[in-house]
């Protein structure tokens, strides 16, 4: 193996926006992941999971509408995972998250119905009637569509209106939850747990010249990752494609000519311009932490400022990672993904108290 394929093979798991389009093999039931029992924070198994689908632009979703044993009433919330394909509770093929499996159970603690749901490519959905050869057209613009049609299940289900929901969106799910916000819906609030910080592709640039920087890579390997990734992003903001020709590591990290609608539709968005534009007061939930590998506090700043119009709960965690499981004192690393590790207690009692506040 080069000193570049060891290099992406050890951090690829560590960068966020890995793929845009859903890939055939994340394709598995939702509960095809067993997690051990590694204790939790949060009540779980609070209130009864029942799995319920939708349909958006012919498409068939499914997901699990979490009830609580004692819902409060007029309130809802919509959970929104992150990138790549995962299900509805916060998994993919070789990752464990339960990142929104906890956060329904956290919120049913506080009396609040939620729905989540598996993105394309993941558990009961699967492809959702797509042909292979079609997920290169998926774009973000269907995802937050069919977001939106999950908003209006919930809706339909509980008598919430959509601008009256609550949404929580995780990663990648901070930007959809965004832009659903800017549609009207997230009038009850918003939650952006580890959220994108800036546009898609200058996310993306920030963690592969990361992996660019490792003094064990020859220089021509450094100089080759970060020209051909300046000339995809180049590529993608004029023309919407991405060259064919790219090193096949760069592609392997998402940067594949099927992403391509996907990723030019998600970098035509900036958070923080989106998060300007949320109505003034809005209860707001922004989350970083010091172990996130992902996703650094200090790339949130021009994201927080530009929420200081909202009613902003600004939680910064110390020991939780990317998918808002608890390390303690060990260190992060890649192998955070894929380690059955219990809910953060600090976003446990974070989102408990916020979601407390919301529930009334």
């Amino acid at each position: 193996m080069t000193p570049l394929r060891r290099s992406l093979a050890v951090c690829a798991a560590a960068v966020l926006l890995v793929t845009g389009a859903p890939s055939v093999a994340g394709a598995q039931p939702s509960d095809g992941i067993p997690v051990p029992d590694v204790g939790s924070s949060a009540p779980t198994g609070v209130g009864v999971d029942e799995s319920i689908g939708f349909e958006s632009r012919g498409l068939a979703f499914f997901g699990s509408l979490r009830v609580p044993e004692n819902p409060a009433p007029g309130i809802a919330a919509l959970l929104l995972p992150g990138s790549g394909p995962t299900d509805r509770n916060g998994n993919q093929q070789q990752v464990v998250g339960e990142t929104l499996r906890r956060t329904a159970d956290l919120l049913a603690a506080q009396g609040i119905t939620s729905y989540r749901f598996d993105k394309i490519g993941s558990g009961e959905t699967g492809l959702a009637g797509l042909t292979v050869e079609q997920l290169a057209d998926y774009g973000f613009e269907d995802q937050v569509d069919d977001a939106a049609a999950a908003a209006a299940l919930l809706s339909a289900r509980t008598g919430v209106a959509p601008a009256d929901l609550l949404v929580v969106g995780h990663s990648e799910g901070g930007l959809t939850a965004l832009v659903l916000a800017t549609r009207g819906a997230a009038g009850g609030g918003t939650a952006l747990l580890q959220p994108l910080p800036m546009r898609y592709l200058d996310l993306m640039a920030a963690q592969i010249a990361t992996i660019a920087a490792d003094p064990g890579l020859p220089a021509a390997d450094r100089e080759r990752l970060t020209a051909d990734t300046d000339r995809a992003i180049t590529s993608l903001r004029t023309s919407g494609t991405i060259p064919t020709d790219l090193s096949p590591e760069l592609q392997q990290l998402g940067l594949a000519p099927a992403n391509a609608r996907f990723l030019a539709e998600a970098d035509a968005y900036d958070p923080a311009a989106l998060a300007a534009r949320l109505p003034a007061g809005l209860p707001t939930l922004l989350t970083c932490s010091d172990k996130d590998l992902n996703v650094s506090c200090g790339q949130l700043d021009r994201l927080r400022e530009a929420l200081g119009h909202t009613d902003l709960d600004d939680a910064h965690f110390r020991t939780a990672d990317h998918m808002l499981k608890e390390l303690g004192p060990l260190p992060p690393s890649p192998l955070d993904l894929i380690a059955p590790l219990p809910v953060s207690s600090e976003y446990a009692a974070t989102m408990s108290a916020w979601a407390g506040a919301r529930a009334g």
